[in-house]
């Protein structure tokens, strides 16, 4: 694959990436204010958004009441947890925000906020396809834990048909793995420290198994996501990670 950017391997559509016509300059972005109330649609549900550290962020709760009001509490904790979506917790001040905006109920104590891009992956993972991301066949993230003394390698998207494949081949021993018990393979390098592993908990993958590349292009990171999506509930159908050969642009592929 020819070396450039990592775009259009990413399922959008190849005419969001054609550069814009020449027009009207664009006005200058809008500074976010602290507090602020927005809403934001999400499959054509209207969720209020409150500004908190300078991140647009969402009502959980109200996803929960609204989009998600098929599954239960622990369904929805479980999932996000799975896809390691951490909830910033509203103050006082904010709840009361949220409870003017119709969010919230005035009964209620406390709110988790998530970012919309972690509401648009939460969401998707009940309500979406799950379609996995277009990669090459031959496409691999390098991929690295720090449970017990670590370990490093090689996740492979086309090797990964069900939630026990062996996709991920250990950069130091050569064999291959699933991505729940690769977490609990390591090997002890001169420079590795080890660090107590939770108990034997196997979905926990998600949260440890991460990208060596610690700040990855937004459209590689967004990959990974999407693949951690997959086969995540036990009720998901087994869907090959498709591929993509038309495309100019490309991730880099490694050698596995």
């Amino acid at each position: 694959f020819p070396p450039s950017l990592p775009g259009d391997l990413i399922s959008s559509p190849a005419s969001s990436f054609d550069p814009e016509p020449l027009g009207p300059a664009r006005l200058p972005r809008v500074a976010l204010k602290a507090n602020q109330v927005g809403q934001v649609v999400l499959y054509g549900v209207p969720i209020v958004s409150l500004v908190i550290d300078s991140i647009e962020r969402l009502c959980l709760a109200q996803i929960s009441n609204t989009l998600l009001k098929s599954y239960s509490y622990n369904e929805i904790h479980n999932r996000r947890v799975a896809l390691g979506i951490t909830c910033v917790q509203c103050t006082p001040v904010q709840l009361e925000i949220l409870r003017r905006a119709g969010a919230m109920p005035i009964s209620s104590r406390r709110c988790g906020m998530i970012t919309k891009r972690e509401a648009e992956r939460l969401c998707k993972s009940f309500l979406g396809e799950n379609s996995p991301p277009k990669l090459p066949d031959n496409f691999a993230f390098d991929v690295s834990h720090e449970c017990a003394w670590g370990s490093r390698g090689s996740f492979i998207p086309a090797r990964y048909n069900s939630s026990r494949a062996k996709c991920i081949k250990c950069a130091y021993c050569s064999m291959y793995f699933s991505p729940n018990k690769f977490i609990f393979h390591s090997h002890r390098t001169p420079e590795s420290k080890y660090t107590q592993p939770d108990a034997a908990n196997f979905n926990s993958w998600r949260r440890h198994l991460k990208l060596s590349e610690r700040t990855p292009p937004q459209e590689l990171a967004y990959a990974w996501e999407d693949v951690k999506a997959m086969f995540n509930g036990g009720s998901r159908k087994r869907t090959a990670p498709s591929s993509s050969h038309k495309s100019a642009r490309s991730f880099p592929v490694i050698p596995v």
